[in-house]
């Protein structure tokens, strides 16, 4: 037996030793230098072959190590024709450092409750809080090995914190363009998308593309998304001489570059920069209405979220009041655009309303937009937090009405639930200032401009909401109290009519649909804006549809089949039915549901 034993321990470490890494008693296994492997290659190039189409080059079928995962490697880790390997194969560590200094080791990651921690989150066995658990659980045994293990990787600079650099090798579908392409379309994502979703700081972006040349080598994984997600939504951006189509097809390109690195993202330590590009590339699957990469991508920017620390109050007692206000910036549009993809897809919200300590903001710390004059109120009006408020009033809608437990709720319940729904939805309401609410009379014309799109996007989602909220009373054809009880099957408990509001849901989504297609001349061209935004005036055409439907002899239908027809031409007009395959699209979706509305009425004569 212990032959057996000896001979197996002996082939295990002939075959460590064959793939690069030394054993010996005194030290701890470990990678031998880049220098020492094979000429300086590292073990994940050994099975690449090279063509002559250079880092697009795919990679040879056998079954080395290497080779598990099948994207191509990056020009450094080939070695170039006749065998001699690329002089410079591994960056310096300086620069490393410079570009992404560790926070913390990666590896060996685990979840605190596990080690008997309350807090949330994940602690690394190789921090000094790892080895202090380590310590405690096995009697406080020397541990010598493994703190020079530390010491060491916290020396290594960006090798530390990137731990999956030669697992995971990301390919490019898209070179980067040259530095001057490069400034113009970081200014024109400055000016025109980051003002309405700040998740980048005016200095970010130059920390992002430093340098006169961005390698993809040098890039950690959180680096190399953002760089590639800004890149996608520049070219999504309208801009002058440039052709759409040809703008499209890069977009999608660089982000397919973007994606190759959620593997990494999802898997190394939690990256600020990462969870920045995880949230810029959902809202460009948002803009396209594609529910299912929008639903995994914003799942795993809330676990990197959690894992960061940003919706609790106490992990940011340390930060300066710059990095504390960014950070809860970045958190809330999170949040915002998680209940957001909730509502939209039917999907259940990601992050946990009762996880979170952190105070809503008091505005966006990166722009002024959200910071509006008013004439009623002392100061501003700050239309971020108000947005955020809105967010938490929508993830209660989906939760009380809409979630797999409120689906088998009795009728009553239902009742109870809308009328106090509708009751915050209207305290939400009169906490924005009287020029700037839904249905006042005085206020502005919408205008292109930052201010006005946020505006205009407040305003279609307070009205979506009240859609949602009522419909569910509406599609039961219940107009007033007398139609609850003609019906047997519906029973009245004390406190489900507190709001006698809920009596009027048929007319209230009516008002609220016919006021969403209202907006629809405000519209915004650009397509990631009109991509995002013509949700909600889909949404209320077939609302406006749905009730002419239910109740084709009701003479106001008259006027709701006006509306219709007035959608309908709007969207149909010359000039602007060639916009864009987004307008295009919902002017297809206004003559079907006008179509089915006017079958209905014409039946019911």
């Amino acid at each position: 037996m212990i032959n057996h034993l000896e001979g197996s321990l002996e082939r295990m470490e002939s075959h460590l030793q064959g793939l690069g890494f030394t054993v010996s008693d005194n030290d701890i296994i470990s990678a031998s230098p880049p220098s020492d492997r094979l000429g300086g290659i590292p073990p994940c190039a050994l099975s690449t072959t090279v063509t002559d189409g250079g880092p697009m080059a795919e990679p040879a079928n056998d079954t080395g190590l290497g080779n598990i995962f099948t994207s191509p490697q990056p020009e450094s880790t080939i070695p170039a024709k006749g065998g001699s390997p690329n002089p410079n194969p591994n960056p310096k560590p300086e620069l490393f450092k410079q570009l992404h200094p560790p926070a913390m080791p990666p590896c060996f990651n685990v979840p605190r409750y596990l080690g008997g921690i309350l807090n949330t989150g994940c602690f690394s066995l190789i921090s000094p809080e790892g080895l202090e658990w380590i310590a405690q659980k096995t009697g406080d045994e020397p541990l010598d090995r493994l703190t020079r293990l530390v010491s060491t990787e916290e020396h290594d600079g960006f090798m530390a914190d990137y731990s999956l650099h030669c697992v995971s090798s990301r390919r490019v579908f898209c070179p980067l363009p040259p530095q001057e392409e490069i400034v113009h379309l970081l200014r024109h994502y400055m000016d025109y998308f980051n003002v309405m979703f700040p998740v980048f700081r005016q200095s970010d972006i130059p920390f992002l593309f430093s340098g006169g040349q961005v390698d993809m080598r040098l890039q950690s994984p959180g680096q190399w998304a953002s760089i590639n997600a800004v890149l996608a939504v520049a070219y999504m951006l309208p801009r002058n001489g440039a052709s759409p189509e040809t703008g499209h097809q890069k977009s999608w390109l660089f982000l397919k570059n973007g994606l190759e690195a959620i593997s990494e993202l999802y898997l190394g330590p939690p990256d600020i920069q990462g969870l920045q590009a995880l949230l810029v590339m959902a809202v460009l699957f948002l803009a396209a209405s594609a529910a299912r990469p929008c639903n995994f991508l914003i799942s795993v920017a809330i676990h990197i979220s959690d894992q960061l620390g940003l919706g609790r109050q106490e992990d940011m007692s340390t930060l300066s009041v710059e990095e504390t206000q960014q950070r809860q910036t970045v958190f809330w549009l999170a949040y915002c655009l998680d209940r957001e993809i909730s509502f939209r897809f039917g999907e259940p919200p990601v992050q946990n309303d009762e996880a979170i300590s952190t105070a809503l903001p008091m505005e966006a710390p990166t722009c002024g937009i959200y910071s509006m004059p008013t004439s009623d109120q002392l100061g501003s009006f700050s239309a971020f937090r108000s947005v955020c408020e809105l967010a938490r009033i929508r993830g209660e809608v989906y939760q009380h009405l809409y979630s797999a437990p409120a689906a088998n709720r009795p009728f009553h319940q239902i009742l109870a639930s809308v009328g106090q729904l509708d009751e915050k939805l209207q305290t939400w309401k009169k906490s924005i200032p009287s020029e700037y609410q839904p249905d006042s009379r005085g206020i502005a014309p919408f205008r292109q401009s930052p201010i006005s799109l946020s505006l205009l996007h407040i305003h279609y989602t307070y009205y979506n909401c009240m859609i949602a909220i009522h419909s569910l009373i509406a599609a039961r054809g219940i107009n007033s109290a007398q139609d609850l009880m003609e019906d047997p099957g519906f029973s009245i408990q004390p406190g489900s009519l507190s709001n006698p509001r809920v009596l009027l849901s048929a007319s209230l989504t009516s008002k609220a649909a016919r006021a969403s297609i209202n907006l629809m001349k405000y519209l915004p061209q650009d397509d990631i804006s009109l991509g995002i935004t013509m949700y909600y005036p889909t949404i209320a055409l077939k609302t406006l549809a749905s009730s002419i439907v239910r109740n084709p002899r009701d003479t106001s239908q008259i006027y709701n089949m006006r509306i219709l027809d007035q959608a309908e031409a709007f969207l149909s007009s010359t000039g602007l039915s060639a916009t864009s395959e987004g307008m295009k699209r919902l002017g297809k979706h206004c003559a079907e549901y006008r179509s089915v509305a006017k079958r209905a009425m014409t039946e019911s004569v």
